[in-house]
């Protein structure tokens, strides 16, 4: 192996020393903060609906492991009345027919009254447990919040 060096320092050394510099001077960001258009709002939703969402999955799962059908209100599977759900966007957070799941957020969120949908599928739910469809009407770009919610138009 053959070095080709500038005044006794080899190149190796100083591309690797000029590719670290250069890395090290951006700020340490996920790929959802990266992302120019994602705002403020985006990021305060995806933090509510981390905190909430499991919890509830799991109440209306048990609920459904239990009695063998789905939970219509928070109070069937356990939970806090859906106005309890307060996060720093998130308004409320209900269970209701068939066992859906569905936030609602502030203005804050980009859309006063924004709506996330949880909708359980209990089709495999014998050898799989009970599946998840997240969607909203409201948020055309809920993938960015949430990368597997879909948007569906109105």
């Amino acid at each position: 192996m053959m070095r080709i060096g500038y005044r006794g320092i080899p190149v190796v050394l100083t591309l690797s020393i000029a590719l670290s510099s250069c890395c090290m001077c951006q700020a340490h960001k996920t790929p959802l903060e990266q992302t120019a258009a994602f705002d403020e709002g985006s990021l305060l939703m995806r933090d509510d609906l981390v905190v909430a969402i499991g919890r509830m999955k799991v109440a209306v799962a048990e609920y459904y492991n239990i009695y063998g059908k789905l939970p219509v209100r928070n109070r069937d599977a356990g939970l806090p009345e859906p106005d309890q759900y307060r996060g720093r966007t998130l308004r409320s957070a209900s269970v209701g027919a068939n066992g859906a799941i569905e936030f609602a957020f502030d203005a804050r969120s980009g859309h006063d009254g924004g709506r996330v949908r949880l909708v359980p599928d209990t089709s495999h739910a014998a050898a799989m447990s009970i599946q998840w469809r997240c969607e909203s009407a409201d948020y055309p770009q809920i993938e960015r919040v949430l990368p597997t919610c879909d948007y569906v138009s109105r």
